[in-house]
């Protein structure tokens, strides 16, 4: 009999991948969100985690799964729960590369 825990994670993550990679993108997403505490833990520093955190896990993401839809209507068998995913993963690296260069 399978557990309540698994189907959550048959909703959440794609098939076919470890659901660890999924959980250490999402932790690494959050973490990097909190570097915009840098320039303060007063009412500033924290709305700029939560652009980061909302650029991060919802506006790339879904702007990445709403580009994908197209090949999803060719391919059925294309995953939106992957381009999803990808799309946090270019948000992470968009957000690397902003923290590194824009001062």
């Amino acid at each position: 009999m399978s557990k309540p825990s698994d189907k959550i994670f048959d909703l959440i993550f794609p098939k076919d991948l470890p659901n660890s990679l999924f959980i250490i993108l999402i932790v690494a997403c959050l973490l990097l969100g909190l570097a915009s505490l840098r320039h303060g833990t007063d009412l500033q520093g924290w709305l700029n985690v939560i652009e980061n955190w909302l650029l991060m896990l919802l506006i790339f993401p879904t702007a990445t799964a709403t580009v994908a839809l197209p090949f999803k209507y060719r391919d059925p068998s294309l995953e939106l729960k992957l381009m999803y995913y990808l799309g946090m993963f270019v948000a992470f690296l968009f957000t690397l590369a902003k923290l590194r260069y824009w001062r």
